[in-house]
């Protein structure tokens, strides 16, 4: 809808919205992270991603050892 708005032209957008609902939760990318070797920072992980403008973006982090 966004991109009909800004560029007219609503197709040309759809890749974002479908990478966005395959892209996997906070806590399954988190457990991700950790399966590929990577020490989460804080306690049991509870640091590891921050949430940006209401959980749109997060940002995750993620130490290799």
């Amino acid at each position: 809808m966004m991109g009909q708005l800004v560029a007219g032209d609503r197709d040309a957008y759809q890749y974002l919205v479908e990478s966005i609902e395959r892209f996997p939760k906070q806590e399954d990318f988190t457990t991700m992270i950790k399966e590929a070797g990577f020490h989460l920072p804080g306690r049991e992980g509870e640091d590891a991603w921050e949430n940006l403008t209401g959980g749109i973006v997060a940002i995750h982090r993620g130490i290799k050892a």
